[in-house]
């Protein structure tokens, strides 16, 4: 018999840590944030997918003449390991891979989501 096994069975997770927002960088692709509990904190890194998304743009004084405009944004899952880059802890050393609760998943998105609109948004005031 062939066993395959998920690396995602056996990665930790650190469910009582939260996402520190002002954290978050992306650099093509690449994901950078800092989870936090208490004064405890350690670094991480991810890969990202890309995904294309639409907004419609509607100017000023021609609301109906609206728009679609396509731009990218990143999204991450719970099923990709993320790694410790720094850490306050010893448990949780550098080089560390682990894996995010479905909170920290969410909440990582929705930041994600919030500066790809931002830069969209900038754009098109540009």
């Amino acid at each position: 018999m062939n066993a395959q096994t998920k690396p995602e069975l056996f990665a930790p997770c650190f469910p009582i840590f939260w996402l520190k927002d002002e954290s978050i960088e992306v650099d093509a692709g690449m994901v950078r944030f800092t989870l936090m509990y208490g004064c405890v904190e350690f670094d991480c890194e991810m890969l990202a997918n890309e995904l294309s998304d639409w907004a419609c743009v509607e100017l000023q004084f021609d609301p109906e003449g609206g728009r679609d405009v396509p731009y990218t944004k990143l999204k991450i899952d719970n099923k990709t390991l993320a790694l410790v880059t720094r850490s306050d802890l010893k448990e949780t050393p550098a080089g560390l891979n682990f894996i995010l609760t479905e909170y920290q998943v969410g909440d990582l998105n929705a930041q994600l989501e919030a500066k790809a609109v931002e830069k969209f948004e900038l754009k098109q005031g540009a």
